[in-house]
């Protein structure tokens, strides 16, 4: 990313911003595609679709619009939701299609904009992205001798030095006369994985050939490095073949609905920039949808190859910038756990009470209301470790399930007004976010409360290993929120890519996910090398019901001749419970409330031996919220566990053993600092203190 200051009027996503910085891959995204390219909610269905595609292959999407006086180069859900219905519900007039000739006049405006190729490309240029992927460019259209109509994708692409990914031009343009004009200009054409031959966006074959043909992602990269180099401002096409399962059974049947439709548009005087928004959705409606629904899955596939590409030339960018002794990049904390939206009410007075004159009272009576308060909040264990690690100064991104609603517009927000990197929420097709909902009596005491957290099983599994792929993160944190598969798998990719791994157990019957999963994988492989789970964040309900299950299992064995060797301060059934646990989790971190933490790790002269410790709570000025005591707690750990990485330059697994290496001291004053972001907790009424920062946990 180059270092001269953006335009004030840019804005940049968190997930871009941190991505940029850290040099890692980003792909940029057009909008036109969302707001004047397929009816509602078919278009944003799309647009998450391709984001996912590029997420998926180790890259950020960076979907751009402009909104609000301001260009955005990443959307957020909500933005993505207003531009969705905004163009495809039948309202396309309300957002502006903005290519180079547009931007200004609609950003002093103030209007909804939908950048178009070229637009796209002066916003991917202003913010340091190489690499954009689009369905089709716009090109010379049929008749341009008599009209002289050429789309301005041309003269950008001349002019703009980014890497256009794409199916070829669309199919109602001239295509010879296409190529013509870019050879003029100078821009490369590159015909990708497809024999030499410029493909004719619907269908592979054009019976043209491009100057050049390449068929791996780093041919392309090291192009586009070397034009780089050389000082060349021109942007290059990458014409990518619709894969063959997806092109349209007749070539010919398309052929003879894009001529029906150019003569249309001829006949009804449609000219501009409103020409191609009509002949595409012409050309849908005489394929009987064949069109539109080859267009979708040729725009994943393009976001696919140029995830490849940037992530290539991204990888060409570190090798250059670092030396084989320094970290590649910047390998953050990568969260998989749930996300729900909580919804707390409080009756204000029992009326009961109110009329004895005492301060107990009947009952809440059924089948009627109560004047009190009712409050929304984003929580959920991972969505709250998440963002505790953030704002206490980790690298954070969170892969988690939220629905396509109005909570989860609210909770991706959230996220990103917090920094964390929210490429990775899934968002299953029909699912609606999760919501816990509790009734709290005058004297807080819960009342009854409804928790539908079904979407959480819906996380998926290939697309979280993906997150684990994609980032290489130094720490993985799982809740046991998710699935036992989606764990199993997240696993064994952290395993492969040698980051740490901390379970946070979440509660009693949903603990013992983990060992199962532990058991299928063949076990744990003990304090030693081998170990899948490195830190468990148990509170004690949930270390007996772990120790049970690790017992029956085969996992553990009964440490009771250890016991006398221990911290005596401790309840003896925490200290045999945390040692039986021992060869399961090598780091033991016990939440015990008001009595404070229990820390297990192994000796430093003897890694097979425990040595458990009781650290003494620290003591709120006085409780407030008790509800996010337990995961800004955990959250801090993997803050400091991110900060040990970055301050050494060398990763917290060492070893061909993949052990962690952390003695009793290092684990004690982790613990300690980690007290401070819970007691933060305690005295907020939030369940996530916005109080947390790096300082926190910055110092004895």
């Amino acid at each position: 990313m180059s270092a001269r200051a953006l335009p004030a009027c840019l804005r940049l996503a968190p997930s871009v911003r941190v991505a940029l910085a850290n040099g890692e891959p980003v792909v940029a995204l057009e909008s036109t595609i969302i707001s004047h390219g397929m009816p509602y909610p078919q278009n944003i269905d799309t647009a998450r679709a391709v984001e996912a595609e590029v997420a998926a292959h180790g890259a950020t999407p960076a979907t751009v619009a402009l909104v609000d006086g301001r260009m955005h180069v990443g959307l957020g859900d909500a933005e993505l939701e207003r531009l969705a219905r905004a163009g495809g519900g039948g309202g396309a007039a309300a957002v502006v299609k903005a290519s180079r000739r547009d931007l200004a006049a609609v950003l002093s405006r103030g209007q909804l904009g939908a950048t178009t190729v070229s637009g796209t490309m002066v916003a991917a240029h202003l913010a340091g992205i190489r690499v954009f992927a689009t369905g089709g460019i716009g090109g010379v259209h049929r008749g341009a001798e008599r009209t002289l109509d050429v789309s301005a994708d041309l003269a950008e692409l001349a002019r703009t030095p980014v890497a256009v990914v794409c199916a070829g031009a669309k199919a109602i343009l001239d295509l010879p006369k296409t190529l013509e004009y870019l050879e003029t200009c100078g821009v490369p054409v590159i015909a990708y994985r497809n024999g030499g031959e410029f493909p004719a966006f619907y269908t592979a074959r054009s019976g043209l050939r491009a100057p050049w043909a390449m068929d791996t992602p780093g041919e392309v990269a090291s192009l586009l490095k070397t034009s780089a180099d050389l000082g060349l401002c021109s942007g290059a096409v990458v014409a990518v073949p619709i894969p063959a399962e997806h092109a349209p059974e007749s070539a010919a049947e398309i052929e003879r609905a894009v001529a029906a439709a150019v003569a249309e548009a001829e006949a009804r005087g449609i000219a501009g920039k409103e020409c191609t928004p009509f002949l595409l959705r012409r050309v849908s409606e005489l394929t009987r949808g064949a069109s539109l629904a080859a267009n979708v899955a040729l725009v994943k596939n393009n976001a696919r190859v140029a995830s490849l590409i940037a992530g290539s030339l991204a990888g060409m960018a570190r090798r250059r910038q670092y030396s084989t002794t320094t970290l590649a990049k910047r390998r953050p904390v990568l969260v998989v756990g749930g996300t729900a939206v909580d919804i707390t009410s409080r009756v204000a007075v029992d009326p009961g009470a109110a009329a004895a004159g005492t301060s107990g009272g009947a009952a809440l009576a059924a089948a009627t209301s109560y004047p009190g308060t009712v409050g929304v909040s984003v929580g959920g264990v991972g969505q709250n470790i998440a963002r505790a690690a953030r704002l206490l100064g980790a690298d954070v991104a969170l892969a988690s399930a939220v629905g396509a609603d109005a909570h989860g517009q609210l909770a991706a927000s959230e996220l990103e007004a917090a920094g964390v990197d929210t490429r990775f929420l899934q968002r299953p097709r029909g699912a609606h976010t999760a919501v816990y909902s509790a009734l709290h009596g005058p004297d807080g005491d819960l009342v009854a409360a409804v928790a539908d957290m079904e979407i959480n099983a819906l996380v998926s599994a290939p697309r979280a290993a993906a997150a684990v792929d994609a980032l290489g993160p130094c720490v993985v944190a799982l809740d046991a929120n998710i699935p036992r598969p989606v764990i199993a798998a997240v696993l064994a990719r952290a395993r492969a890519h040698g980051a740490c791994v901390v379970f946070e157990p979440t509660s009693v019957p949903k603990c013992t996910a983990v060992l199962h999963a532990l058991r299928d994988a063949g076990g744990s492989g003990g304090s030693g090398g081998g170990a899948l789970v490195h830190v468990a964040t148990p509170n004690r309900l949930e270390l007996r019901r772990l120790a049970e299950a690790a017992l029956e299992l085969g996992l553990a064995k009964e440490q009771s001749k250890r016991k006398q060797q221990q911290d005596c301060t401790l309840d003896p059934g925490v200290v045999g419970d945390a040692l039986a646990l021992f060869p399961v989790f090598p780091v033991l971190v016990v939440k015990l409330g008001a009595r404070g933490v229990a820390v297990v790790s192994p000796a430093p002269e003897d890694r097979s031996r425990p040595v458990l410790r009781h650290i003494p709570p620290l003591r709120p000025a006085r409780v407030v919220n008790s509800s996010g005591a337990g995961d800004s707690l955990v959250g801090a750990v993997l803050a400091m566990l991110h900060r040990r990485q970055q301050q050494q330059q060398q990763q917290l697994i060492t070893g061909c053993g993949h052990h962690l290496d952390l003695t009793p001291c290092d684990i004690a004053a982790i613990v300690q600092r980690a007290q401070r972001a819970a007691v933060a907790a305690l005295e907020s009424p939030s369940t996530i203190s916005p109080s947390l920062g790096p300082e926190l946990i910055d110092s004895d």
